[in-house]
């Protein structure tokens, strides 16, 4: 004999696992968004820190800094040879 399931069909469920899967559905609910959002935060974290190093590598070093400070002065010292001989 098969059961008919239909809008009239009585299901019978102990009000201790109704409270259960209730409570279940909650805390997977709770734990999946949980989740998601800390792995957005993550994310969110390692794009600041990747643009910090793209920011850190674009910036020149020391020693290319030392260079173009050399560069200068002997330019300087170029110029005031050059004004010195001028005068001679």
């Amino acid at each position: 004999m098969a059961l008919e399931v239909n809008e009239k069909t009585e299901i019978i469920i102990p009000i201790k696992i109704l409270i259960s899967i209730i409570g279940c559905l909650l805390i997977s609910s709770w734990y999946v968004f949980h989740t998601q959002e800390r792995i957005s935060n993550l994310e969110h974290s390692l794009k600041l820190a990747d643009d910090r190093f793209s920011n850190y590598a674009k910036q020149p070093s020391r020693s290319q800094n030392e260079i173009d400070v050399i560069k200068k002065e002997l330019e300087y010292i170029q110029k005031e040879i050059n004004e010195i001989r001028k005068t001679k």
